[in-house]
Formats: structure tokens, sequence, C-alpha cells
């Protein structure tokens, strides 16, 4: 593990925020709410960097996730993921406090799978856009690590789950861990965090044996669903 002065994550209230949060030993780690420190108001993020300058990590897990509300608030989702990552950038930079930026597998389009760090990202949804912007920005300063995963909580959500389409994602027991061990760890760059390829069904099943299986085929929406979202770990 990386030694560290004090490690502040940003959405400390979020599924992997406080998982994460859980891993620290007491007084490594800072988790301010929004309403003391809003990512997208660059003055109050100034004001916090400078109230604790013993800050020499940052995991940047806030962010605005609602894929089907970001195709219709837009703007908000870009303030969110863009210029709120924008200004944590911009406070590390000036400490060189290393970033790590909490990206997606969404990234990537969805129709080859197996996505190493070296494949081009071509990201679909405006979610996924303002995450891949969040991205090429983190990747302009030298000491920031980009890692692109995904993940459940403890159960899967649904009643059914695709049968053809697959993925790399976890549940959030499983995955926060292994984010853990890359976010204290020495790497720079890209890295991806994954568990093995499987279908969504037989993900699903593990935690909940009665889930449904449904095909691709039957499910009608307006826009097309990637097919395979798996990443290779790296």
């Amino acid at each position: 593990m990386r030694n560290f002065k004090k490690c502040l994550i940003t959405g400390g209230s979020g599924l992997l925020g406080s998982n994460l949060i859980s891993f620290f030993n007491k007084g490594e780690v800072l988790s301010p709410s929004s309403k003391e420190m809003n990512i997208c108001e660059a003055d109050q993020v100034e004001i916090f960097f400078k109230q604790n300058r013993d800050i020499d990590l940052v995991i940047h897990t806030a962010a605005y996730t609602d894929v089907e509300s970001s195709e219709i608030n837009f703007i908000q989702c870009s303030h969110v993921n863009v210029v709120g990552t924008f200004n944590i950038l911009k406070e590390c930079h000036k400490r060189n406090a290393k970033l790590v930026y909490i990206s997606t597998d969404a990234v990537f389009d969805g129709k080859k799978g197996n996505y190493t760090i070296d494949d081009c990202v071509n990201p679909i949804s405006n979610y996924a856009k303002t995450k891949t912007a969040g991205e090429l920005m983190v990747r302009t300063y030298r000491n920031s690590l980009v890692i692109r995963t995904s993940f459940f909580g403890l159960e899967f959500p649904y009643e059914h789950a695709f049968e053809d389409q697959w993925t790399s994602k976890d549940y959030i027991d499983t995955m926060a861990p292994k984010i853990f061990e890359v976010c204290t760890s020495n790497r720079i760059g890209i890295s991806h965090v994954c568990s093995d390829r499987s279908s969504l069904h037989e993900l699903a099943i593990q935690r909940n044996p009665g889930v449904k299986k449904i095909k691709m085929s039957d499910f009608k929406i307006g826009y097309e669903l990637p097919i395979d979202l798996s990443l290779k770990t790296g």
C-alpha cells in the first residue's frame, strides 16, 4: 500500500464511497457531505482543500449516475461529471495530490467486449460521454489514476436478466476491496477493476436464483443496448 497522510473521498455517502471508507483507519480519511463541499462550486472545493492541507490522495467517486435521466438533464449531468471533476482536479494539481477518478465500463460501446486499457473509447449515452470527458481531463494530470469498473449493490436489483448480454461487473462487497487495493497502490494511468466475464443472468443468480432469463431481442426500447461491456483486468 502506498503511504499517504490523508485521503479525501468525494461521494462518501454513495454505494462505493461508503464501502471504501470502511477500509481506512480512523483519521486517515475525510468524506465531506455535499453541503460541506459541493464539488460543482469551485470556491467551496478550494476552501475545503485549504482547510485540509494534508490531503495527498483523492478518490473521486461523486458523480451523476442516472443514465436515463442524463438523456434529458444533460446540463446537470455535465455540470457534476465534468465541471465537478475539473474543480477537484485543479486542487489536486495545486498540491500534487494523487487523484483517483472512478470511471465506468460504459466508456465503451459494448460491441466487442473483453476491453483492455488500450482500447479506444466510444461512449453512447450522455452519462457515458460525460464520464469519458472526465477521464480525458484527469489523464492530463500525471499524478492520476483512472479506474474503470462497474458494480451492483449486495443483491441483483431486477426480476429478469439477459442471458445474451455480457459483463465483468460484480457485487459491491466483491468489488470494493479490489478497488480499494488499486486506489491505494502506486499505480497511475488507467486500470480496469473487474471480475470474470459472465452473462448478466449468470451474475444475477449468484445472489438471487429466482431471477428469470430474458433475451435482448425480446426487449424493445428506444435505443440500442450494449451486448458486451466486459473488461479485462489491467
